[in-house]
C-alpha cells in the first residue's frame, strides 16, 4: 500500500512541476552541416543562445524584411529504424518546417528568390533520437526510481529514455551568401508525464516546437523590435 501511495504522489508532483518538457544538454559535436563554418562557433550564453553561436558584428538585422526558408534537412539520422518510424520522423521535420515558416512570416514576407532584403535560412535537424516511451513512463511512476533517474541524469545530462535531437543552422544574406549567423544546438527530453510522455517522438516534437518558437525570438531581438518573446520550453498541451 506503501508504495502505491509513494507513486501517486510521485506522479502528482511531476504533473506539478512537469511544465519543462525539454532542456538544453551539456554539450553539442556539429554534425557537418555548417562545413567550415562550424570553426567560427563559439560557445553559447547560457539561457539565451544555443549551445554553439556565430554572429557577423554590425549586422544591421533591421534592414532585412524578407526570408527565404530552405527545406529543413535531415543531415544523419536514425536510419536502422522500421520505415514506419522513419516516416514519422521524417513527417515531424516537415511539421517543423511548416511551424517554422508560419511564425516567421507574422514578420517577414516569405520569398522564393535572392532579393534585397532578403535573408536565407538553412537548417539540419541531426541525430533525431526516440525517447523509449514504455520505459519513460515506469520510470515516471515507479516508486523509488526518481532518483535513481537523479543519479543517471546528473552522470549522463540526460533523463533515462528520454528522445534528444540536435539542430544546425545558417543564416546568410540572400543576394551575397554572406554568412551572419550560424549556431548548433542540442537539446533532451525531461520527464513530464502527458502526451510525449506517451509517444516515441514526443520529445522530438517538443524541441522543435521550441527551436521555431526560439528562431523567432533571437530575430526579434537582434532587430530591436519591441515586445519579443522569449520562448518556453516547447511544451505541447496534452
Amino acid at each position: 500500500m506503501r508504495s502505491v501511495v509513494i507513486g501517486v504522489v510521485s506522479v502528482a508532483v511531476l504533473f506539478l512541476t512537469g511544465c519543462v518538457t525539454s532542456k538544453q544538454a551539456r554539450h553539442v559535436t556539429p554534425g557537418g552541416f555548417l562545413g567550415s563554418s562550424a570553426s567560427l562557433l563559439e560557445k553559447g550564453v547560457k539561457g539565451e543562445e544555443t549551445l554553439l553561436v556565430y554572429q557577423k558584428d554590425d549586422t544591421d538585422w533591421r534592414s532585412y524584411d524578407k526570408v527565404i526558408l530552405d527545406p529543413v534537412e535531415i543531415w544523419s539520422g536514425p536510419s536502422t529504424l522500421p520505415q514506419e518510424q522513419l516516416d514519422d520522423y521524417q513527417k515531424l521535420v516537415d511539421s517543423f518546417h511548416r511551424t517554422l515558416t508560419e511564425k516567421l512570416a507574422r514578420n517577414y514576407g516569405i520569398v522564393d528568390a535572392p532579393a534585397p532584403g532578403a535573408l536565407r535560412i538553412q537548417t539540419a535537424i541531426v541525430n533525431g533520437a526516440q525517447a523509449n516511451n514504455t520505459l519513460k513512463v515506469a520510470k515516471v511512476i515507479a516508486p523509488y526510481a526518481g532518483f535513481a533517474d537523479l543519479l543517471w541524469t546528473f552522470a549522463t545530462g540526460k533523463p533515462a529514455f528520454a528522445g534528444e535531437v540536435t539542430l544546425e543552422y545558417m543564416i546568410k544574406d540572400a543576394q551575397t551568401e554572406e554568412l551572419l549567423a550560424a549556431g548548433a544546438d542540442r537539446r533532451v527530453g525531461g520527464n513530464q508525464l502527458g502526451k510525449s510522455t506517451f509517444t516515441t517522438w514526443g520529445d522530438v516534437q517538443n524541441i522543435l516546437t521550441y527551436w521555431s518558437d526560439l528562431a523567432v525570438y533571437r530575430l526579434c531581438v537582434d532587430r530591436v523590435a519591441p515586445d519579443c518573446r522569449r520562448p518556453s520550453a516547447g511544451i505541447i498541451e496534452p
